[in-house]
């Protein structure tokens, strides 16, 4: 792959950043990037779990969820990850042992479940242009609205393949899309990777040490590390 780092951000740019997982060091390092930058910012979910820092994460989206603008941004979103969904499941008291087992920080579930309103209204995906932005995937040749009509959300924050191996194949159902930027399935080495129309931008921020971003508007990367 192909891969271009560019640290410069412009206004109207449209940024996504990967699987944050509780890293509010390397979250920290990436919105002093977009600060003041005039940019269109997009988390792809997994903001919680494994990492040490959860409800710093949560504080700092939560406030940038609510006024982008005294950051400087045009917009700023989050999307629902798995981990969001985990999070759901065990404030409603099912399903705490899965949370606990992929990461979840059981013993702070009280003082996270501040922030379950906000995070049980996150989409699951969101367009901006001819891009598609999702956490994990979508069923391809399939417009996911439809799989999320007939109840099939959570299916979608934990889809791996066929989407992986086949992409999203808006040809099939789409005629304005042309990619799609998602997270969930990182390789061991902290690095962007393509799919067929697409980019996966999750570089394992909580075991790598490198959370990535990915400027649409320009092609370009740029990674954020504990070193920076």
């Amino acid at each position: 792959m192909n891969i271009i780092y560019d640290n410069t951000v412009k206004a109207g740019d449209v940024v996504a950043v990967g699987d944050i997982h509780g890293r509010f060091d390397l979250y920290e390092l990436f919105l002093d990037h977009v600060k003041d930058s005039g940019a269109i910012v997009i988390l792809l979910g997994d903001l919680i779990d494994r990492g040490p820092n959860d409800m710093a994460v949560l504080n700092r989206t939560k406030d940038l969820l609510q006024d982008p603008e005294s950051w400087g941004l045009q917009s700023f979103y989050a999307l629902r990850g798995n981990h969001e969904r985990m999070f759901m499941d065990a404030v409603d008291g099912y399903g705490v042992g899965l949370w606990a087992q992929n990461g979840g920080d059981y013993q702070n579930l009280d003082n996270l479940a501040y922030h379950e309103d906000w995070i049980s209204q996150l989409p699951i995906y969101m367009t901006v242009g001819e891009t598609m932005f999702a956490h994990a995937g979508i069923y391809p040749g399939h417009n996911p609205a439809k799989a999320i009509a007939d109840g099939g959300a959570d299916e979608l924050v934990w889809m791996r393949n066929p989407f992986i191996t086949h992409g999203p194949r808006f040809y099939a159902w789409s005629d304005n899309l042309k990619q799609i930027v998602f997270g969930h399935t990182p390789l061991q080495a902290p690095e962007p990777y393509r799919i067929p129309q697409g980019i996966c931008i999750d570089s394992g921020a909580y075991f790598t040490g490198v959370l990535t971003s990915y400027n649409v508007t320009k092609d370009s990367f740029t990674q954020f590390s504990i070193n920076d």
